[in-house]
């Protein structure tokens, strides 16, 4: 009886053991995740900014076209 008690002792020990270690493990898999996903947020607010300046910058580029499409035409007319 005694053999069994202690036998039944190592393995709940053993269970106990492997419950914590794959606890922490699982609480650390969990950190890098949450940090990856900030990163991910990050890259994607920081994608985001950059495509809001590329289309300010295309329509500034837009409306320097049309002015010089104007000053272009103006230019013609004084010299036709």
């Amino acid at each position: 009886m005694r053999l069994a008690e202690k036998q039944r002792d190592a393995a709940e020990r053993a269970r106990h053991d492997v419950v914590n270690e794959l606890s922490g493990k699982l609480e650390d898999v969990t950190e890098a995740l949450a940090r990856a996903h900030k990163r991910v947020v990050a890259a994607e607010d920081h994608a985001l900014a950059a495509e809001f300046r590329a289309q300010a910058a295309e329509a500034q580029l837009y409306k320097a076209n049309q002015e010089l499409a104007a000053i272009e035409e103006m230019i013609r007319k004084r010299l036709l």
